[in-house]
């Protein structure tokens, strides 16, 4: 799965190498989406814009490494994991990123990707309405990027451009995470603390139901940056297939800008 990731990555900065997109998992979320709850993700609010392609990719990669942190999903654990990227760590600590709308704006979080297991991919193209594409925006705000994402785990997860992005938006509008996210201020945690919080603000969640990454700053400090959710074929909260160690037992999370 990493050489389709970097081939994504290499194929839009006009890169030639030679990389295969293995076959993805088999199950597909069905559910009822109601765009009218995608409008609530007040936590997550971005506006789409279009980035220049160097910071895009370095944008990209990033996806890419924290999908790959330890979280290979089988049939008989988490059929799709939801990527939330916290946006002030990731802006600080990759200045080129600095022009990305959630770093120009202050937001708080951004969806980075979203991965469904064993479907064979297709050639489907990306296409939304653009009402889809302004509700979409509020989690994932550039239009590249949501083009990319398509392309590189849409199109392999069974569903339609629109249903692939309802199932996102639709995700992440239950999701409930920690205030100490979105408050714009810096806290020292304990991984086990963040756990146990975001456990209590989810029913049905599971102690294996997530994984954190963190990144080093520039004081050898390991800052919170992506959680990732694992979720069954309905949706619900699943075991993820491997725990992340990409985090120590205590680390930042950087709200500040």
């Amino acid at each position: 799965m990493l050489s389709s990731c970097l081939k994504t990555l290499l194929d839009f900065t006009n890169w030639h190498t030679v990389s295969h997109t293995p076959t993805l998992a088999s199950l597909k979320i069905r559910a009822k989406f109601q765009d009218e709850a995608a409008e609530n993700l007040a936590s997550l609010v971005i506006n789409s814009s279009d980035q220049k392609s160097a910071r895009f990719s370095g944008y990209l990669l990033l996806g890419c490494l924290a999908v790959m942190g330890a979280l290979a999903t089988s049939a008989a654990h988490a059929d799709s994991v939801l990527g939330v990227e916290l946006s002030p760590a990731i802006c600080k600590l990759n200045p080129y990123m600095g022009n990305l709308r959630q770093c120009i704006e202050g937001n708080p979080m951004t969806v980075n990707f979203y991965r469904v297991a064993n479907q064979s991919c297709s050639n489907s193209r990306y296409s939304m309405s653009p009402l889809q594409e302004k509700i979409t925006s509020k989690v994932i705000p550039d239009g590249n990027i949501r083009k990319n994402i398509w392309q590189q785990y849409g199109r392999c997860s069974g569903l339609s451009t629109p249903n692939y992005f309802r199932t996102i938006t639709s995700l992440a509008s239950q999701l409930k995470l920690p205030k100490e996210l979105s408050s714009g201020r810096s806290y020292r945690f304990a991984s086990s603390g963040l756990s146990r919080q975001l456990l209590s603000l989810n029913p049905g969640m599971k102690p294996n139901s997530f994984n954190f990454f963190c990144q080093k700053n520039s004081a050898g400090q390991s800052v919170l940056t992506y959680i990732n959710v694992c979720y069954d074929n309905n949706g619900r909260f699943a075991q993820c297939a491997t725990r992340s160690y990409a985090c120590p037992s205590q680390f930042l999370i950087d709200g500040n800008y």
